[in-house]
């Protein structure tokens, strides 16, 4: 009689024996599946892809929704507080409401604008965008120098603290030269020259002006005239860019460095704004190093 095996079911999964935990059969479903994950994750494109899903998904979890606007109590605060700075009074609960309505607007329009792409290749937004991280480079804060540092800084730009050559003088003017000319006759023969000119908006003395504020005053040129005067009698006639003038120069001030005590708080001014320019050269020359700038051939 032959034999006959008896059937027997072998069940989806057991613990497999130490004898068998090197040997798995091909024959179990779940084994193949285990084998085929295994492949998968060796290959380098499935772990591009599922760290991918991951990013975009923590993107979108994250991201705030830009349809989204909320206005915190503290975003109202500093609403109130710039209308306050700027009109020196307190906002009223409508006053506000309004601003605030108004702030909502804006930031619509602005990132709607955004949107849109309405910032690219905009020469003014470019422009104020620089000035904007020029002033965060100028931001760092410094202590007030002391004196010995604007001392120093003083005399190493002594020539921004040189007053010019400078002169004070009286003046007569006239629209002619020949009348200029007669008035200058009748001075030297006695008469009150505070009588004598003709009337227009100048002053009749000057005091202490330099040849740049001169030239602005009278015209281009006028300092140079000047120049060649004796101090102490009437002369001219003077031409101008108004017409003819007599000239009495009373005193030449000679250049003159400005006592360090009389211009201090300028000078203090200018070392601030040195110090600001300089960090806000080291900024760029820092962000320059970080890229490399090629230039196409024309």
């Amino acid at each position: 009689m032959p034999f006959v095996p008896a059937l027997h079911r072998e069940p989806i999964w057991r613990r497999p024996s130490r004898s068998e935990s090197g040997h798995r059969p091909s024959g179990y479903p779940h084994l193949n599946r285990l084998n085929v994950m295994r492949h998968l994750l060796r290959q380098p494109l499935v772990w591009f892809v599922a760290i991918g899903i991951l990013l975009f998904g923590a993107d979108s979890f994250f991201s705030v929704d830009r349809s989204e606007i909320y206005v915190t109590a503290a975003m109202q605060e500093r609403i109130g507080t710039l209308w306050q700075t700027q009109t020196g009074q307190v906002a009223s609960a409508a006053e506000l409401e309004s601003l605030v309505n108004n702030w909502v607007r804006e930031e619509v329009l602005y990132r709607e604008a955004l949107r849109l792409g309405l910032d690219q290749e905009d020469s003014i937004i470019r422009r104020r965008l620089v000035q904007k991280l020029g002033f965060i480079a100028e931001s760092d804060p410094t202590t007030a120098p002391e004196t010995a540092t604007l001392q120093a800084y003083f005399q190493s730009n002594i020539e921004a603290y040189t007053l010019p050559l400078r002169y004070s003088f009286r003046q007569l003017y006239f629209q002619s030269v020949d009348d200029a000319q007669r008035a200058l006759q009748q001075i030297a023969e006695g008469a009150d020259a505070s009588q004598l000119g003709e009337t227009s908006m100048l002053n009749a003395t000057y005091a202490y002006r330099s040849g740049l504020n001169l030239n602005a005053t009278f015209g281009a040129g006028f300092a140079d005239r000047l120049r060649g005067l004796d101090p102490g009698e009437w002369q001219g006639p003077v031409r101008s860019g108004f017409g003819q003038h007599l000239v009495l120069l009373t005193a030449i001030h000679p250049a003159e460095v400005s006592p360090f005590a009389s211009v201090q708080t300028r000078v203090a001014q200018d070392y601030q704004q040195s110090q600001q320019e300089d960090a806000r050269q080291r900024y760029v020359d820092n962000l320059m190093d970080q890229y490399t700038i090629t230039l196409e051939s024309r």
